[in-house]
């Protein structure tokens, strides 16, 4: 630390930072369009200069750009002299030379940075009156607009797509005055982080296309913090409405988890949220007629149903609510719970959590991924399954600065220094796979073998690991044996390795060898880290939960007949996506009473004769749990039936706790805090789940907190159409928030649950840092969730083939998984975006296995499998086994079942 002037008053500042931070840190506002907390500095739009003095006589001073400069011990800073405001105005309208001034029909209108930094440095006569620049605009896919006539060449954009995502397919050309950014050709733009130049960029060029249908400003949008809800990681979110309808997602900064960026499922994954055919009514069928009922008649309805029944189940989601899945469980009880995946899941969340228990092995977050120098990935596609990982991933490998005595002098935030550094040096990456993955352009060596292969590839390195020496003989590939006492030695040698894996390897096994590896790294005395994805966002939760899976449904008693079922219950899940579509048909058909509560229609909702329609995330409360154990909490952005009294959405567990409070003569209204409390204590390992929130009574100035900003218009008209009276906002009465922009807003409020980025003079997610402890590195008030702990002594039994157990060559090819981005969600799937631009499925072959069939790279070819019939495009791999055949399971019509099992019939066709 050392003591510096900043306008006439001595800091204690940190001399690792650059100025134009620690000036943005102490609360001065200071223009900046180049410099990124994450990104760092590169000085190309000077527009952040202040003036430097030795002393305090002012004598000698000179202006210096303050994001390329390190504070100097007893030097004075002047940001607001004369000599610096004229600068970076007149900076500024050099900037603006070229820009079209078309803030009105601009998507970044009211929420642009730089508007707000035009207006900061006091820039508002145009005095150029000759032809500007024009640019041609590209087409970059379904998602983002480009419009580049709007550059002020800050650079921000090809940095993070090319330097920080390692994108391939977007780059500067031109020079001097003539800079294009953009792509070489016309095209959908490849990287799975595209998403995020969309608020990289400070003006307008990149904007959200997804959402222009229910497009209005910022200041017109309702908004509440959220949690993405397509993978297991539990990124945050911000989440704004306008009359009913999703209008932005932006990224909310969480400094364990997301910091500033997001993957392009959770910016664009949301268009199922948009469907007409999403139900809103109440549907009974009786005789084959559709009948319309009222809430107190379903209710009813349903409790005599359950009170009739001999045989009663639920079956919960993996994507529905900590709350949901509980009062389900309480309701149809214990015995008669199941947690809506396959067994093969159930066992690998299981027996991670017991992973997590261990006190010998650390768990670290997403952020902290970063910080490891050796990373080792067992059988999991990142890129597709829990992309932000692999993000983190990509900045682990390049992290290697630490390790380098000649990188010391670097500044972290010298972008341009540390990427010529970076470039030399790269930390080690070892990726073991069926095939190749997204991230093969970095690994250092690669594995690609059958799953059983692979665990026993695991588990041999966990030998050498412990013993230098390994006396099993079952690997005869000496050049193997070499490759892991190799990474053997890389991973000894490194100072913090990181073992991940996950349930998308479909093998309990090849976790276990990750945990066995991780092991014995631990008693080697290293500082290892192992890291689990799962596939869904509440995964963890439902595991932690407890229940038994749907293969459990489908066992036969000893007459050879199914177990009779009066009643299911069916909770926010289709079952169709996990199990075969014949053997779910003649399940349903011999079940009278089908209930299923869902915010989507979907194939198991077509088998029900009680539709109940649930609120999606955007439109309910509630917990999910990531995969490292943290509990979040998302909340209400919109009450649906405000807009139309017709709708009928509530939460799962409204509907749920109507039932059972009916059927136990309770009280029928319960808050979301009490019943919390009461899954608290129906099931213990989830105590201290309600700290992942404040309690709805918590209140700053006996006032709940906004959820629009302040200059919210339009409030009186937007229903004006329906009735000319002012609507009554509706009572939140579950979380800390009121329903419109009256309530407390202020940075300096002790609130870290923030429903939107706003501050004085900050109008776009630049005002962010005013919401920081310390920019780029923490919040005002800590880390929002709560990290569930519950560590234990024990031993833990590895999940070990047999050594000498190989993979056998088989007459036959057998069903293994691969994952796409989009379409192995079961929800981001069914948007009608997705369907449109993304629909191509390709099934993988081994390519001696394609040429015996005959089989050519995007050949249309039909698979036969237990009676069912799938028909893809083909795809040619050098690198997946043969006798395996790579399916895209989880896309539509292919359940995830399939895995493992053999096709019986390929056809080619013309």
């Amino acid at each position: 630390m050392i003591n510096i002037n900043i306008e006439g008053k001595f800091y204690k500042v940190n001399k690792k930072d650059n100025l134009l931070k620690i000036c943005l840190s102490l609360g001065f506002n200071l223009p900046y369009f180049c410099w990124h907390p994450i990104l760092g500095s590169i000085g190309s739009c000077r527009q952040c200069a202040i003036k430097q003095y030795d002393n305090m006589k002012k004598k000698n001073g000179q202006i210096i750009m303050s994001c390329m400069s390190s504070p100097i011990e007893g030097s004075y800073i002047f940001i607001n002299d004369k000599d610096s405001i004229n600068f970076r105005k007149k900076n500024i309208e050099l900037l603006m030379l070229n820009h079209p001034h078309d803030c009105p029909i601009c998507d970044e209108g009211g929420n642009c940075h730089l508007q707000d930094m035009t207006v900061m440095t006091g820039h508002h006569i145009r005095r150029f009156n000759f032809p500007k620049r024009k640019y041609k605009n590209q087409y970059l896919g379904p998602f983002i607009s480009h419009i580049m006539n709007r550059c002020i060449t800050c650079y921000r954009c090809v940095r993070f797509y090319k330097n920080y995502a390692d994108g391939k397919d977007f780059n500067v050309f031109g020079s001097k005055d003539n800079i294009y950014f953009g792509k070489y050709l016309d095209g959908i733009l490849e990287s799975p982080f595209s998403g995020n130049l969309i608020e990289i960029c400070p003006t307008g060029v990149f904007t959200d296309k997804t959402y222009n249908i229910n497009y209005s400003r910022k200041w017109d949008l309702q908004y509440a913090p959220s949690i993405c809800q397509h993978c297991s990681l539990g990124c945050n979110i911000l989440v704004g409405e306008r009359y009913g309808q999703l209008s932005s997602i932006q990224n909310r900064f969480h400094e364990k988890i997301n910091h500033y960026f997001l993957c392009d499922k959770g910016y664009f994954g949301y268009g199922y949220t948009l469907l007409k055919s999403n139900p809103i009514k109440i549907i009974y069928y009786k005789n084959n007629e559709k009948l319309i009922l009222n809430n107190k008649k379903i209710i009813k309805k349903i409790t005599n149903l359950i009170l009739k029944s001999k045989k009663i189940i639920g079956i919960g989601s993996p994507r529905a609510s900590i709350e949901s899945n509980f009062i389900l469980k309480k309701l149809v009880g214990k015995n008669n719970f199941y947690l809506g995946i396959l067994e093969n899941e159930k066992k690998q969340i299981n027996y991670i959590i017991k992973i997590l228990q261990n006190k010998k092995i650390y768990f670290p977050t997403l952020s902290e991924i970063e910080n490891y120098d050796a990373i080792l990935i067992l059988g999991e596609d990142l890129t597709n399954t829990n992309p932000r990982a692999a993000l983190a991933v990509r900045q682990a490998i390049k992290n290697n600065l630490n390790n380098n005595k000649k990188s010391k002098n670097i500044p972290y935030w010298h972008s341009d220094a540390i990427l010529n550094f970076r470039n030399k040096l790269l930390n080690p990456l070892f990726i073991i796979s069926n095939d190749k993955t997204s991230l093969d352009d970095i690994s250092l060596w690669n594995y690609y073998a059958p799953t059983i292969d692979q665990s026993k590839f695991g588990f041999i390195l966990a030998n050498y690991i412990k013993n230098n020496k390994n006396n099993n003989s079952m690997l005869n590939n000496k050049n193997l044996i070499n490759q892991i006492i190799e990474i053997k030695k890389i991973l000894l040698n490194a100072k913090k390795p990181l073992i991940i894996s996950g349930t998308g390897s479909n093998s309990i096994e090849l976790i276990s060898a990750s945990f066995a590896i991780a092991k014995e790294l631990n008693a080697k005395k290293k500082d290892v880290g192992l890291f689990y994805v799962l596939n869904k966002v509440n995964s963890m939760g439902i595991g932690l939960i407890k229940g038994k899976s749907l293969q459990n449904l489908f066992i036969k008693n000893k007459v050879n007949k199914y177990i009779n079922i009066d009643t299911i219950i069916i909770v926010e899940n289709d079952l169709y996506f996990y199990e075969e579509k014949n053997k779910l048909n003649n399940f349903f058909k011999k079940i009278p009473n089908k209930i299923v509560l869902d915010h989507i229609l979907t194939k198991t909702m077509k088998q029900a004769n009680i539709i109940l329609p649930t609120s999606n995330f955007l439109e309910s409360n509630g917990t999910v749990i990531n995969n490292e154990c943290r509990a979040q909490r998302f909340f209400q952005v919109y009450k649906p039936s405000f807009y139309n009294k017709q709708n009928n959405r509530k939460s799962s567990w409204q509907w749920l706790y109507q039932i059972y409070a009916r059927l136990n003569n309770l009280n029928k209204k319960i808050t979301l805090d009490n019943l919390i409390k009461e899954c608290e204590k129906y099931i213990p390992l989830l105590k201290g789940i309600h700290l992942a929130s404040y309690s709805s009574t918590y209140k700053v100035y006996n006032r709940k907190f906004a959820r629009s900003p302040i200059r919210f218009s339009g409030r009186t008209s937007i229903l004006s159409n329906i009735n000319v009276h002012e609507p009554k906002q509706p009572e939140d009465k579950d979380t800390i928030f009121n329903f419109s922009m009256e309530g407390n807003y202020n940075q300096n409020l002790n609130c870290s649950q923030i429903p939107f980025l706003w501050a004085p003079g900050w109008n776009s997610s630049q005002s962010l840092y005013k919401f920081q402890k310390e920019i780029g590195i923490s919040s005002k008030y800590g880390p929002t969730g709560f990290k569930i702990n519950c560590k234990k002594n024990y031993i833990l039994k590895f999940k070990k083939k047999n050594y000498k157990d190989k993979f056998i060559l088989p007459k036959k090819l057998i069903i293994t998984a691969h994952y796409t981005l989009f379409n192995s969600n079961s929800l981001i799937q069914k948007s009608s975006l997705i369907q449109k631009y993304f629909s191509d499925h390709y099934v993988v072959l081994n390519k001696k296995d394609a040429e015996k069939l005959g089989i050519l790279t995007n050949n249309l070819i039909e698979l036969h499998c237990l009676n069912n019939t799938f028909i893809l495009k083909v795809s040619i791999s050098e690198f997946l086994h043969q006798g395996l055949i790579s399916i895209p399971l989880g896309a539509k019509g292919i359940p995830l079942s399939f895995l493992g099992k053999i096709i019986e019939k390929i056809k080619v066709l013309k």
